[in-house]
């Protein structure tokens, strides 16, 4: 699992001191991947491929590999043979410092299951937004799938973001493959930068054009996606805090508490160790009964007001009516009846419900507690 970062050179002529102290941010928040764009380079620009390869040396010197997008347009413009691995090796790997190249079109398959068969580890990047015939077609023609990651799109237009159940369809194709998949999340800024003019947040996923930084990457970690690649440059310092100490190990869920709650309440919530999904699925509620041996013999007082019915997404902490079931952890999945052995301890946001969707069972997770 790895974060990365765009960075956009084109933008940033003129900047190379802003560039280096960037990327040195970038290293600090643990940042292993930068992406990029060559589609549009001239080769006469020898400022902005100047720029270029200081800022692959800079990343390289940090640990951080740099990946470049192109096209067809790129082979012409430097006069590159697309059937020459060597040549293209030379050129992108040794000349510009890339560590990998993301293809929106210009080759064939033949091609990069040659290119995907080079000794230096340099990846080819496929595009995972329809990888079904050329995936298969590519290994079918020997192509090194450990040198083979799948990148999708982003889309800078409202509403054409693609959905959760054709990204996830792709996913699981890919990496049933045994290819890696990587994927992009937008910062939310107004201020924040794309390749081109039209910017209207670049995630790849609809859903998440107007959601926080932290929920995408929450959500795309939950979904399965192995990089997950910030779209917009530039970073504050305060989303940088935020991708260094996210704790991405496990599931965790944003959770806004209840007022007065118990201390035993908050000690279950906030342990970080305790809680799995019953293996035996619930229509109703996700069960975490770990917690209820753990805390055994805690007293847990049923809560004197409580609301009627409990709605998807609240989550609950079985009381001492409860019994030996007391301590038990569960979250809503529809609506039930509060029948005096559970107190509503704290709300997940509606949007928390996509992360619920991805559970399964004995998976780990743990919340991290909101300020009211």
């Amino acid at each position: 699992m790895a974060i990365g970062v765009s960075i956009y050179p084109h933008l940033l002529i003129g900047q190379e001191k802003q560039l280096e102290q960037y990327l040195s941010k970038c290293a600090n928040a643990g940042v292993k991947i930068i992406f990029t764009t060559m589609i549009n380079f001239k080769k006469d620009n020898l400022e902005l491929i100047t720029l270029f390869k200081k800022m692959t040396a800079g990343a390289k010197k940090l640990g951080i590999v740099v990946y470049g997008d192109i096209n067809g347009e790129v082979y012409e413009e430097f006069g590159l043979d697309k059937n020459n691995r060597e040549q293209l090796m030379h050129f992108f790997k040794d000349e510009l410092g890339l560590a990998g190249l993301r293809f929106d079109d210009g080759i064939d398959g033949v091609g990069i299951a040659k290119l995907s068969n080079n000794p230096n580890q340099f990846k080819i990047i496929l595009n995972a937004a329809s990888p079904s015939m050329e995936l298969e077609y590519l290994i079918s023609l020997g192509a090194n799938k450990d040198n083979l990651l799948a990148c999708w799109n982003f889309y800078p237009q409202r509403y054409t973001g693609v959905g959760v159940d054709y990204f996830l369809d792709n996913l699981d194709y890919i990496k049933n493959n045994g290819v890696k998949v990587q994927a992009f999340a937008a910062l939310q800024r107004e201020d924040a930068q794309g390749p081109w003019k039209h910017n209207d947040k670049l995630p790849t996923l609809e859903l998440h054009r107007d959601e926080s930084l932290n929920f995408q990457i929450r959500h795309l970690k939950a979904l399965g996606v192995d990089d997950i690649i910030i779209s917009t440059q530039f970073l504050n310092e305060e989303e940088f805090k935020e991708v260094k100490n996210l704790d991405l190990t496990k599931l965790h869920f944003n959770l806004l508490p209840n007022q007065n709650l118990t201390l035993a309440e908050l000690e279950i919530l906030n342990d970080q160790t305790v809680h799995f999904v019953r293996p035996d699925l619930a229509e109703f509620v996700i069960r975490s009964t770990f917690s209820r041996l753990k805390y055994q013999g805690v007293n847990i007082i049923p809560q004197s007001e409580q609301p009627q019915y409990f709605e998807p997404g609240d989550v609950l902490i079985l009381n001492d009516k409860a019994q030996n079931y007391a301590g038990e952890l569960q979250i809503v999945l529809k609506q039930i009846k509060n029948d005096g052995i559970r107190n509503l301890v704290g709300k997940l946001s509606p949007v928390e419900g996509y992360l619920i969707e991805t559970l399964e069972p004995n998976q780990e997770f743990a919340f991290s507690i909101l300020d009211n």
